[in-house]
């Protein structure tokens, strides 16, 4: 009779970059054998030194260090390893450098206090994700290898992966609106703000896709809200406040799961910061609100005055106007604001009238609509 012998995984081998001791014990204490292997560093320099002669599955640094700050290290560490998962610890006054860092290849941000089971949940989520680039990579090269004899199929088969991601995004969005009856088609109609008003503010190139998806899937969020909460037609108490302002990390959550929504998900995460710094959740000034932040916020509010809320009725282009140039330099970007002024009101009307006509038509695509419209 034969045996055989269970192998056991390797512990992943994760390498800590900080000097600060409460950090390195919680880590060493949540990250241990025989899951996971810990290397502890304390500066960037050693870290670097340490990863050009060991490979590392997970690199977590500290965006405060002796010799240089977590951006640089990150950009650094995602040449020297490209198939390391990069993790950042910051505070909440560090958030820009963690979008940078974002930016840059970081894979997901801790925040100071660090807890144990957010910490493994994160490291998991970042294998998670570094897995699927890779596999994606592999099958890029192989789509690359075989583009001649395979052509054909193969690309059918990528548009139907493309096709049935975006249709299913879409239903989900609308199923959201649908929760909130004055809200119906409130994110189909500020994708299309947003596309519009991106393009005179002079936003082109890459990145209008992650920021068209950003604007449709805002307030993925709300899904965790509770109806009694959400639908509320009078004023909310200070914890059901609290509650509502969650959707913006939420949000940001869910679609920092999702490898090609990693930039939108920094609209879901910032599109309630105010550019004076009183908004929520990181208390985000001016030019350190993602400039797809600052576009959206304008095109968002922009639907919300014109279609009201329960607590607020319908109010007029004109009415419209005077709100988002009193609240210009405070709560919006003056340039973005400026932009918004130069568009007629017969543009606005047309994208509403489009987007009533597309949701009696469910089979359409939304870039369809796009392309009608633009």
């Amino acid at each position: 009779m034969s045996t055989h012998a269970t192998v056991a995984n390797p512990p992943v081998p994760v390498l800590v970059v900080s000097n600060d001791r409460s950090i390195t014990e919680t880590l060493e204490a949540c990250l241990n054998p025989p899951n996971y292997r810990c290397v502890m560093t304390t500066d960037g320099s050693s870290a670097l030194e340490q990863m050009s002669k060991t490979p590392f599955r997970v690199v977590i640094a500290d965006m405060r260090l002796p010799d240089t700050n977590g951006l640089e290290l990150i950009q650094r560490a995602a040449a020297v390893d490209p198939h390391a998962a990069l993790i950042v610890i910051c505070s909440y006054r560090d958030w820009e450098l963690a979008i940078e860092a974002m930016r840059s290849g970081a894979s997901d941000v801790l925040t100071r206090p660090l807890r144990g089971e957010l910490v493994v949940a994160c490291v998991k989520r970042a294998l998670e994700q570094k897995q699927i680039t890779v596999e994606r990579k592999v099958f890029q090269t192989l789509l690359e290898q075989t583009l001649e004899e395979r052509t054909g199929h193969l690309h059918h088969a990528l548009l139907q992966v493309e096709q049935s991601q975006r249709s299913t995004l879409e239903t989900l969005v609308m199923a959201l609106d649908s929760r909130e009856r004055m809200t119906h088609l409130h994110s189909l109609r500020v994708q299309v703000f947003t596309a519009l008003l991106a393009e005179r503010c002079g936003y082109h190139g890459a990145g209008k896709p992650e920021l068209a998806y950003g604007a449709l899937l805002h307030d993925i969020g709300k899904i965790v809200v509770p109806d009694a909460i959400l639908l509320k037609p009078g004023g909310l108490a200070p914890e059901e406040i609290r509650i509502i302002q969650q959707h913006t990390t939420r949000g940001y959550q869910i679609l920092m799961r999702i490898p090609h929504l990693r930039q939108s998900a920094l609209i879901a995460l910032c599109h309630h910061e105010q550019v004076d710094g009183k908004g929520y959740p990181l208390g985000l000034r001016g030019e350190e609100i993602p400039i797809e932040a600052r576009i959206f916020a304008v095109a968002d509010t922009l639907d919300v005055i014109l279609s009201g809320r329960p607590y607020s009725p319908p109010r007029t282009m004109a009415e419209a106007r005077q709100e988002l140039v009193r609240c210009a330099g405070t709560q919006f970007d003056k340039d973005v604001v400026e932009a918004f002024l130069e568009i007629a009101e017969e543009e606005w009307t047309r994208i509403q009238e489009a987007v009533a006509s597309f949701s009696a038509l469910p089979d359409t695509p939304l870039p369809v609509l796009q392309g009608i419209l633009f």
